[in-house]
């Protein structure tokens, strides 16, 4: 069901050393490390089919509870996808 979760970050050196402590206990390795084009780190940790992501938010606002966060749910297709986006939007996302 879930493909994903990213969190943003202030401080991504910092969330590096706790994110390696806690999910090298659940057997994720080493993350990879991932500059985007606009300049912001992201670091991407994959485990058992899934992935968690911590990310300096793009928008150069400060992460906060929601900025930086994304849930990116599994879809098999294209046509997945524009089905969830359209069942999404019908019942008010």
């Amino acid at each position: 069901m879930l493909n994903h979760i990213m969190v943003g970050t202030n401080d991504i050196d910092r969330s590096k050393q706790f994110y390696d402590a806690v999910l090298g206990l659940l057997g994720a390795s080493e993350p990879i490390r991932n500059v985007a084009a606009s300049g912001h780190t992201r670091l991407f940790y994959t485990h058992n089919g899934s992935s968690f992501c911590v990310s300096e938010p793009i928008n150069d606002e400060p992460a906060t509870v929601a900025n930086g966060a994304t849930v990116g749910f599994k879809c098999s297709s294209p046509e997945q996808v524009q089905a969830f986006h359209d069942v999404a939007v019908a019942h008010g996302g």
